[in-house]
């Protein structure tokens, strides 16, 4: 099973980035998307532990993690759940299941600085998050074994499923449903003003599990500019009038 590309935020050590540029060839990963890199591409240390995976594997930088996913379809980070009590974490195996069911050649996984890890506001951007299973008292894993790990389960093929589920919708169609909905979900007073990403990261977290699909979003998109319309013709809500998507009186859509 083949993945379109890793993702690497604010990696600092020319050597990790090195190695993992030689992982990522070694899994047939043709892209290592890298986000602010914290390293200069030109540092020789890069190639000495590349062992010439260069020449397999397409190096791109980017500034924010939405640009480098921007032609992805389903983003898996990874974390270690240490501090987000509330973040919903899978197992390897279970994140290589529902990779299966969606469109692997559409999927990139997602790894933080080798100090910091991924920070909230990327992880909120992912569709599912990932904890590698490792021993309590020593559980601290090396970005390179990380993804070495990962991309070995990704390389054992999953059983057939008859699962014939359409594709996820793109990344920067999710991106834009979200900013659609707290737009409207400010406007009606549903979030709170203090901290509106309360309620939308448990939101984006339910699309990341379901795999939402470009229909699907463009139906949200439809409530969302429905409840627009209804906040500015509050008088043909109130009087019964025939306003809105569907006709009242017959209940077809209207044109």
């Amino acid at each position: 099973m083949k993945l379109s590309r890793l993702i690497l935020i604010e990696t600092s050590s020319p050597g990790n980035l090195g190695a993992a540029l030689r992982i990522a060839a070694n899994f047939d990963v043709s892209t290592v998307a890298l986000v602010r890199p914290r390293v200069a591409l030109e540092d020789p240390i890069i190639n000495q532990w590349a062992c010439g995976a260069g020449r397999h594997v397409d190096v791109e930088v980017f500034e924010d993690l939405n640009e480098a996913a921007a032609d992805s379809r389903t983003l898996v980070a990874t974390a270690s759940g240490r501090g987000r009590p509330d973040q919903p974490l899978i197992t390897p195996g279970e994140v290589i299941a529902t990779i299966a069911q969606r469109d692997p050649g559409t999927t990139a996984l997602v790894f933080g600085s080798e100090s910091r890890g991924m920070s909230k506001d990327d992880l909120d951007r992912c569709d599912l998050a990932v904890r590698i299973p490792t021993n309590p008292d020593f559980p601290v894993l090396n970005l390179t074994q990380s993804i070495a790990i990962l991309l070995s389960h990704c390389a054992i093929e999953p059983s057939p499923s008859d699962d014939n589920r359409p594709a996820p919708a793109p990344h920067n169609t999710i991106e834009e449903l979200m900013a659609h909905l707290h737009t409207t979900l400010a406007d009606i007073g549903y979030l709170d003003p203090v901290n509106p990403d309360r309620i939308l990261r448990k939101i984006r977290r339910v699309f990341g599990r379901a795999g939402l699909t470009e229909n699907e979003a463009a139906i949200f998109r439809g409530i969302c500019r429905q409840i627009e319309w209804a906040r500015q013709n509050p008088r043909e809500i109130g009087d019964g009038s025939q306003g809105g998507r569907f006709n009242k009186v017959s209940g077809t859509e209207k044109n």
